[in-house]
Order: C-alpha cells, then sequence, then structure tokens
C-alpha cells in the first residue's frame, strides 16, 4: 500500500464533496484548492515575512561577503549571528516555493487516479481513491472523458495539439498562457514589494524569470485539471499577498507602504501684514504720512479735496497740482464778487 494513499484519499473525498455540492469538475477542483490554501496560509504568512525579512538582509550579507571572501568560517558565522540577530530563519522563507512541489505531486496524484482507464480495457474510466456511492465516481465510471465547459479535462495542450490540431487545442494553449503570465506577475509581485533589496539578491532575480517559464512548460504538457489548480492557486496567492502588505504593518513597512502624514500648508500671510494704520479711511502704506480732509492743511489733502493734492507739504508751502488752480479760481471769483459790492 502507498504511504501517500491516505492524501490522496483525502484530497479526491474533498472533490468529491464540492461535485457533489456543485456537480462541474472544474469548480470541484477550484474549491478543493482554495481550501488547501486557506489551510496553508497561516504558514505562507510566517514565511513570507520571513522572505522579505531575509530580502532586506541582503545588502548586509553583501558586505560581509566582500569582508570575509577569503575566510569560508568566518562567513558563515557572521551571517548566522545576523540571522540571529534580526530574528530571520533562512528555511522558513524558502517554504512559500516548496510548499507548492509536495502539493503539485499530490494533486498530479488524485487527478491522475481520478480518470485511470485499465490498460488495454475499453471500458472507460475506473476512479480510484473516491467511494463508489458518491455521485463524482458514478459521473466518471465508464467514462473516456473528463468534460466541463466544452474542455476534456483529462487532455493537456500538448496531447490535443499533437492528436486534433491547433483549433482542438486552442483552448488548452490559453490555460496554459494564463497559467504563464499568472506565474509571472506573482514572481514580480513578490520581488517588486521591495526593488532595492530584489536587486541586491540575484537569487531573486533568477527565481522571477525561472519560475514562470517552468510553469509554463508544466500547463503544456500536464492536464488542463491540473492546470486549474495551477491557475487558482497562482490567483489566490495574489490576492493573499496584496491583503497581507495591506494588513501586516510589518510587511507594509518593509515594502514602504506605510502611509507618512502630510505635511502641513504653509500659512499664508494675512492681506494686513506689512500695512501699517489706516488714516482718515485711505489705503495708505505703512510709514506713508497720514491724509488730512481739509484744505489747506499742512499734510497735504486728499486728491478730491479742495486743498490741493500734493502730500506731505510743509507749512507755507503753496499748493501745486489741480488744487493750486481750483484754489485760484476760487480766489478769482470773491475778488469779482467784492468789486462789484464796491460798485
Amino acid at each position: 500500500m502507498n504511504p501517500f494513499d491516505a492524501l490522496f484519499k483525502g484530497l479526491a473525498g474533498l472533490i468529491a464533496f464540492y461535485y457533489g455540492l456543485i456537480p462541474n469538475y472544474t469548480v470541484a477542483i477550484s474549491l478543493l484548492t482554495i481550501t488547501v490554501m486557506v489551510v496553508l496560509a497561516p504558514l505562507t504568512w510566517k514565511s513570507t515575512r520571513s522572505m522579505i525579512s531575509m530580502q532586506a538582509l541582503q545588502p548586509e550579507i553583501k558586505k560581509l561577503q566582500q569582508k570575509h571572501k577569503n575566510d569560508r568560517q568566518k562567513l558563515n558565522e557572521e551571517t548566522m549571528a545576523l540571522y540571529r540577530e534580526h530574528q530571520v530563519n533562512p528555511v522558513t522563507s524558502c517554504l512559500p516555493t516548496f510548499l507548492q512541489l509536495p502539493v503539485f505531486f499530490i494533486m498530479f496524484a488524485v487527478l491522475r487516479g481520478l480518470t485511470h482507464a485499465p490498460k488495454g480495457s475499453a471500458a472507460g474510466f475506473d476512479p480510484k481513491y473516491i467511494s463508489h456511492a458518491s455521485k463524482l465516481y458514478k459521473s466518471l465510471v465508464h467514462q473516456h472523458h473528463m468534460r466541463a465547459f466544452g474542455i476534456n479535462l483529462e487532455d493537456s495542450a500538448s496531447k490535443a495539439l499533437s492528436k486534433h490540431g491547433v483549433a482542438t487545442a486552442l483552448p488548452f494553449l490559453v490555460i496554459a498562457v494564463l497559467v504563464f503570465v499568472t506565474q509571472w506577475y506573482n514572481q514580480r509581485q513578490m520581488t517588486g514589494r521591495n526593488p532595492q533589496t530584489a536587486q541586491a539578491n540575484p537569487q531573486a532575480q533568477m527565481m522571477t524569470k525561472i519560475m514562470p517559464l517552468l510553469f509554463g512548460v508544466w500547463a503544456f504538457i500536464f492536464s488542463a485539471g491540473l492546470n486549474v489548480y495551477f491557475l487558482v492557486s497562482t490567483l489566490f496567492r495574489i490576492a493573499q499577498q496584496d491583503l497581507m502588505y495591506r494588513l501586516d504593518p510589518a510587511l507594509a513597512a518593509t515594502a514602504g507602504m506605510t502611509k507618512q502624514p502630510r505635511p502641513a500648508p504653509p500659512k499664508r500671510p494675512s492681506q494686513d501684514s506689512g500695512r501699517g494704520p489706516r488714516a482718515g479711511g485711505g489705503a495708505g502704506d505703512s510709514g506713508a504720512p497720514p491724509r488730512s480732509t481739509g484744505t489747506g492743511d499742512t499734510t497735504g489733502a486728499s486728491p478730491r479735496s479742495g486743498g490741493g493734492n500734493g502730500a506731505g507739504r510743509g507749512p507755507g508751502t503753496p499748493p501745486t497740482g489741480n488744487g493750486s488752480r481750483d484754489g485760484a479760481r476760487g480766489r478769482g471769483r470773491s475778488g469779482r464778487r467784492r468789486s462789484k459790492r464796491g460798485r
């Protein structure tokens, strides 16, 4: 008996359960994938924090490598001391990548068991790992296809392309491309939160390039049912990482997403600043002599008054401008009136 049969039966039983609720193979596989990702979410959260901390320490590790490039033992000791100082576990930081591999192989074995067909038999599928009384078993037994949304999930893009041509293989190729694109975006999302530390870590840059290509090749070779798992799990991780960086202050601070307080706007000077007191209802600047409303006074008069408009005239200064002309006319008229009275 295979020691992993218990895991296979557990996951196959979940697919059968979800298929009993919603009789669609794609939906059942998607719900199983989401269940697995939710169970692994706490471990993924912890390992992601450790991975981000590892990326942040890469500049310090580079300095240690340059300092102790001829002493391997001393370099290892200083590196481990740096990890202890910052409470970073290098093994934990690798778990998000390593966890994908065993789950991937388990899912591969489960889906292969569900579409198991005895060699040399034309009777169709003889599903493994699930109860014969389940709705999923009754839907698959003696069938030659595992069809959902018009796609045979038991086929792969490579098989459909070789057997039926491009037209039939087109949906499988689209799924494979979606797997590649979502994997590329997920890797870019992981390293793009802190680009400076990512640039200092060549391993992270290499993973960003290799992992999407690797999953793209797998998506072309393996069955469409397994690609459903790839696609849904990657979309879940993308949403999970975005949520983690929004809710976890430590991750947000590391990625530079902490909201900074807005600077206070500069104070505008008041309209009266720099102006002196107003005299006589005028709008003179500070330091200007006050205006008088009378005529012929010693401080000058407003242009509208009859006493002239010269500002700052002293005593005895003759009026100038319009005011002097008005005053001269007034004296001339007064003199003519007195001469008439004398006659």
